[in-house]
């Protein structure tokens, strides 16, 4: 009794949209040799993806940084304040 519920309709018509495994023990590793070079090969092809992407960033970004404008070595940065013009010292002219 117990046996029955895997004829059911739904799971028959699951089981029907899966191939079945080859029988013969040597066509069997074939597929499985087979399933692993794929992976294998769409790995190796996924990392030349994401290589070609890095080094495509690398590129664009030297590109860019040598579009702007170079920095003046006369520049000074700091902070500064707004002297009043009686505390400064006098120059004569």
């Amino acid at each position: 009794m117990f046996a029955h519920w895997w004829h059911h309709p739904q799971i028959t018509r699951l089981q029907a949209r899966f191939t079945a495994r080859p029988r013969h023990p040597l066509l069997r590793i074939g597929v499985a040799l087979l399933g692993v070079a794929l992976l294998a090969v769409l790995l190796v092809v996924g990392v030349f993806i994401g290589a070609a992407m890095l080094i495509g960033a690398g590129l664009l970004r030297l590109l860019r940084r040598k579009n702007t404008a170079p920095h003046t070595h006369a520049v000074i940065e700091g902070e500064f304040r707004k002297a009043r013009p009686e505390a400064l010292p006098q120059t004569q002219s």
